[in-house]
């Protein structure tokens, strides 16, 4: 096939040969054309479609198909690296003593107004309002005198914890004002809300995939374990693509509200924005793309070994088949005429 005879040329440490025909996805997707021809059909050929797929040398087209990657895709993959480089080693412009200072005093103060005046006052103030209502609120929305005095003060408690926010907000507000997005400070908590929402992600794809688990069992289907886990493996990834994907879009408007926190200007708040989505962007498509080669490889190598087994087992019938065919079929008994 040629893409088996590819893959052994790229094996070969043969620049000439390397220069001659590049490794691509086309090549790739040839071969598992080919073979996917040969397992449709029968007899000798379905042997020989086994053969090859039990011969066939996964680190070979493994290279092959990375290679190929790397060739029609030199921008993406620069692009890729340097947002990986900037998430490892980005680590913010030093702040001087006066705004590291100015910077501790308020954020100190935020945290005050958000556990005292906001945790132990307005938010239970609120808990308190909301409760009473709902105990003399009536059915399907119906509400009296009591019940409308009742939602007054819901509604008063409600409007006092949303200004106890805004003040907190305000003050963290002016505290990064004071160091700015481009500090240390700012991209640790770029940082940090980058990894919140990977954990976000991650955990929607976990629930997700439970649930899958739980309707896969219920559904009665009779399947071996090994299929049952395959298709697990496969919906969590499918889960965990949908989960990074959005997690992605959260942590990039995470980074416009951090950036409008901080009081940018315009123009640094963009170049600090991009900057942000390339290196969120080139972690996201790094793992899945490691998780995509991971879960392709381990399919290729059951399918292997599927083969071997069941190329091993046509090959024990041929033998049986043959030998029956040349076994001379015995002979009547011979009678005596009378």
């Amino acid at each position: 096939m040629e893409g088996m005879e590819m893959s052994r040329r790229v094996a070969k440490d043969d620049p000439k040969a390397a220069s001659q025909e590049d490794s691509s996805d086309d090549d790739a997707a040839q071969q598992w054309s080919d073979m996917d021809m040969l397992c449709s059909k029968k007899g000798d050929d379905r042997g020989e479609a086994l053969k090859q797929w039990a011969n066939l040398d996964v680190s070979a087209l493994a290279l092959a198909t990375t290679k190929g990657i790397v060739v029609r895709h030199p921008v993406l993959l620069c692009i890729c690296a340097f947002g990986l480089l900037l998430a490892a080693f980005a680590g913010g412009l030093p702040v001087d003593a006066a705004s590291e200072e100015a910077y501790g005093v308020l954020l100190q103060q935020a945290e005050v107004i958000d556990s005292r005046e906001l945790g132990q006052q307005a938010l239970v103030e609120l808990q308190k309002a909301e409760e009473g209502y709902f105990k003399v609120k009536g059915w399907f929305g119906a509400c009296d005198d009591p019940c409308m005095v009742a939602f007054d003060k819901a509604q008063m408690a409600r409007a006092e914890v949303a200004r106890v926010q805004r003040h907190r907000d305000r003050v963290l507000s002016e505290g990064r004002q004071e160091v700015g997005i481009w500090s240390s400070f700012g991209v640790q908590d770029v940082r940090n809300s980058f990894w919140a929402a990977w954990k976000s992600g991650k955990e929607f794809a976990a629930r997700c995939t439970m649930y899958d688990a739980m309707f896969m069992v219920a559904g009665g289907r009779e399947e071996s374990l090994q299929a049952m886990i395959l298709r697990l493996v496969i919906q969590y990834v499918a889960n965990l693509t949908m989960g990074l994907i959005g997690a992605f879009f959260y942590f990039v408007y995470n980074v416009y509200c951090l950036i409008l926190s901080y009081g940018s200007s315009f123009m640094s708040g963009l170049a600090f924005l991009l900057l942000a989505a390339v290196a969120g962007l080139s972690m996201v498509a790094t793992y899945l793309g490691s998780m995509y080669a991971v879960v392709a490889g381990g399919g290729v190598l059951l399918i292997q070994q599927a083969a071997k087994q069941a190329a091993l087992e046509m090959d024990s019938k041929q033998k049986e088949k043959k030998k029956l065919q040349h076994t001379p079929a015995p002979r009547p008994p011979r009678q005596c005429p009378v």
